[in-house]
């Protein structure tokens, strides 16, 4: 059993069919390390709405749960334009403070994951600094969303995250974002890896996720970097969450001492199995 740790906000989702279900990155990740058999601790802020509260009673069901209380959740709608998802930001939470790590266990692997920048890179030094004795992967899409309540939600360029943000990428053991997330070089996920590479220094492992086409992994301990791409693919299914299904999957792997490809490879998997078990769920 490896010991994991969530940071992140929980937030409300609202679909094109009206229905509203809890979501955020805590939540999909959560759910991805438990079926690689992690014990589970997750640090969260939430709010008091009903699918809050039952987003923290799933959450609970899988581990520890030290959550912030506040006014409001971080909400989101989900709508779709010619194929293509788009959110638009309806409520935004406030930023996890630092004391709320004062009593969570010591965990093997930490997965920071802001979802509407919820996790200041002061919360991830603390961290690193006092909480976590092994790894730390980012998923960083977070930190690269224009967030204006009521508006679409766009990307941002990498040179908007500040200082203190790239001083936690570069000291990171792993960082994960989709190649839908960078504007740089946008078709070209080569060029988009190399850039966060200059901006991400020498250290970290980065995967940069290409949806159903695989991912790209530079790791600073081959001279290459490698392209994936899987045998099986899903389709005909919401793919919300499978990017921190990956994350997930693949901190988990990296803490139990797999090389970079390896827990790569298993994050693919992992993805592949939760699209198709929703494949199956819509058919039944």
């Amino acid at each position: 059993m490896t010991s994991t740790l969530i940071v992140g906000g929980l937030t409300i989702d609202r679909f094109p069919d009206g229905t509203v279900a809890p979501g955020g990155s805590v939540l999909h990740s959560g759910l991805a390390a438990a079926s690689e058999d992690a014990t589970l601790t997750t640090l969260t802020v939430a709010g008091d709405e009903p699918a809050a509260r039952l987003g923290l009673e799933r959450l609970a069901a899988l581990g520890d749960v030290a959550c912030q209380p506040t006014a409001t959740t971080t909400g989101y709608r989900h709508e779709e334009r010619d194929g293509i998802r788009v959110l638009v930001l309806e409520a935004r939470t406030e930023p996890i403070g630092v004391e709320r790590l004062r009593n969570i266990r010591r965990p093997e692997v930490a997965l920071v994951a802001p979802i509407a920048d919820e996790v200041p890179a002061s919360l991830v030094a603390r961290l690193r600094a006092e909480v976590v004795p092994g790894r730390t992967v980012l998923l960083i899409q977070g930190w690269l969303r224009r967030l204006v309540v009521g508006e679409e939600v766009t990307a941002l360029p990498l040179g908007v995250l500040t200082t203190d943000q790239l001083g936690m990428i570069r000291e990171a053991d792993a960082v994960v974002v989709s190649t839908e997330d960078l504007v740089e070089s946008p078709g070209d996920p080569f060029a988009q890896a190399a850039e966060l590479r200059r901006r991400a220094g020498a250290r970290p492992i980065l995967l940069v996720t290409l949806g159903t086409e695989g991912y790209l992994l530079d790791d600073p301990a081959l001279d290459r970097v490698v392209a994936s791409v899987p045998r099986r693919i899903v389709t005909g299914v919401p793919v919300v969450g499978a990017g921190d299904t990956f994350g997930a999957s693949l901190a988990v792997h990296l803490a139990r001492g797999a090389r970079a490809r390896v827990a790569a490879d298993h994050a693919t998997d992992a993805v592949i199995a939760m699209l198709e078990a929703r494949s199956v769920a819509n058919e039944g």
